[in-house]
């Protein structure tokens, strides 16, 4: 990551006591050093890297990493600086490790071996047995033995601890804090994710027709989307829609397999969710298969203007449980039956698609209720969804940046209602 991530990270380490922070978490040891590897992927209850950062300005930032894995750095860094440490220190990851030593006689030299033997001269101390031995020596050796330590794991901070003692605090909702207001380097590459999410969107839409196979759309996106280097949400494209028995097709349900094609009339809920480069893509329009009522296109209408409205007052100083009140009265004005059901959050989005900087556990009601003030530099996703029934729900959400002035959208697919009548060759 960048310096300036580091120096954030630091202030608000300084403002709350602490000489050290260890991270485990692969979000937060991605924030603090780019470094990310296949393995954080598998989900695993146990962490397979660590990021140690001091207080102390001139203190190194450590990287913890499996000793097999110090190529995959050389892999990061091949096109970019991405990955950034002061140090490493090593681990025994299984056994991995211990055969990686052993000498390949028939291996031929590569430029990988060299580009890793390159950074192998940051490495620090031996090879330890394990993630917290690891921490435990390297926490020892730079002097932070008996100090005030922020754990963002508690698991990993009571390992260590049966090595090196220290003072534990809960560093999950600093690191909130940190992440939610990004640099210019995080907003700089969010730009390019939203092009991508414009692209996706658009292509989410080409799909759909009168006839079309609802799990077919959803396969053909991740398909669009694995091609473009964008890691699905799981194993579908999109968050919204299906079907539920027969001919009922429900919009609004999460990720239901569907069992019937799409007919004129349907309202399709798109929120195509994926990472790209780190940051989540998250972006929500409202499509119907063929020519909507008047009076459904006119709902979609009040709707978007409620959503710009409400866009308007994303701005520093400005305290997102204010947004639904926003909408709501505009609903209310305009005469949209059941207005209510409008649902709106706001929240952060970067590493992961909610970052609310509130105290754990934020993403139950206090996340919208309590809601907190916006800053210049933070990724605010808005999303508006409205579960009306009279004439079918309607959503949409946009990612915008927070700045001294007007927000600045991140994507830029058109508003609008997506309406499909095309019928594709391949129907």
């Amino acid at each position: 990551m960048t310096a300036a991530a580091i120096t954030r990270l630091r202030s608000q380490m300084a403002a709350e006591g602490l000489a050290a922070v260890v991270l485990s978490h692969p979000h937060d040891v991605r924030y603090a050093t780019g470094y990310h590897s296949v393995l954080e992927r598998w989900t695993q209850m146990e962490p397979f890297a660590a990021a140690i950062v001091p207080a102390e300005p001139a203190s190194p930032v450590i990287l913890v990493v499996p000793e097999a894995n110090v190529g995959i750095l050389a892999v990061l860094n091949r096109d970019a600086p991405r990955c950034h440490f002061d140090e490493i220190r090593t681990f025994d990851l299984l056994n991995f490790c211990e055969v990686g030593r052993y000498v390949d006689p028939d291996r031929p030299a590569s430029r990988l071996g060299d580009d890793a033997m390159a950074i192998a001269g940051a490495i620090r101390g031996s090879c330890q047995p394990d993630i917290a031995a690891a921490v435990a020596v390297a926490l020892a050796d730079h002097g932070l033995a008996d100090t005030i330590i922020g754990f963002d794991e508690h698991r990993l901070s009571a390992a260590v601890q049966r090595r090196t003692a220290h003072h534990f605090v809960d560093a999950l909702d600093l690191m909130m804090r940190v992440r939610v207001v990004k640099t210019e380097a995080e907003l700089v590459r969010y730009r390019t994710v939203g092009k991508m999410a414009d692209r996706v969107i658009a292509h989410a839409g080409s799909l759909l027709h009168d006839g079309a196979d609802w799990n077919d759309v959803q396969a053909r996106i991740c398909d669009f989307m694995v091609r473009n280097h964008v890691i699905p949400v799981d194993d579908g494209g999109m968050l919204f829609g299906g079907s539920y028995e027969g001919d009922d097709f429900i919009p609004d349900l999460f990720r239901t397999a569907g069992n019937r094609a799409l007919h004129q009339g349907d309202i399709v809920i798109l929120e195509t969710q994926g990472v790209l480069d780190g940051f989540w893509i998250d972006i929500n329009r409202t499509a119907i298969i063929g020519p909507p009522t008047p009076a459904y296109q006119r709902m979609h209408d009040i709707l978007r203007d409620a959503f710009l409205k409400m866009v308007d007052n994303l701005r520093p100083g400005v305290s997102t449980n204010s947004l639904p009140q926003i909408g709501l009265d505009h609903l209310r004005a305009n005469g949209v039956a059941a207005p209510e059901k409008l649902l709106v959050v706001a929240h952060g989005i970067g590493l992961m698609p909610l970052e609310i900087p509130l105290p754990f556990p934020a993403a139950g009601l206090a996340g919208v209720k309590q809601g907190f003030v916006m800053e210049e530099g933070m990724l605010i996703s808005l999303d508006s969804l409205f579960f009306g029934a009279k004439h079918g729900p309607c959503h949409m959400e946009n990612v915008y940046a927070i700045t001294s002035g007007a927000p600045e959208p991140m994507y830029q697919a058109p508003l609008e209602l997506m309406v499909a009548a095309h019928t594709p060759e391949y129907a």
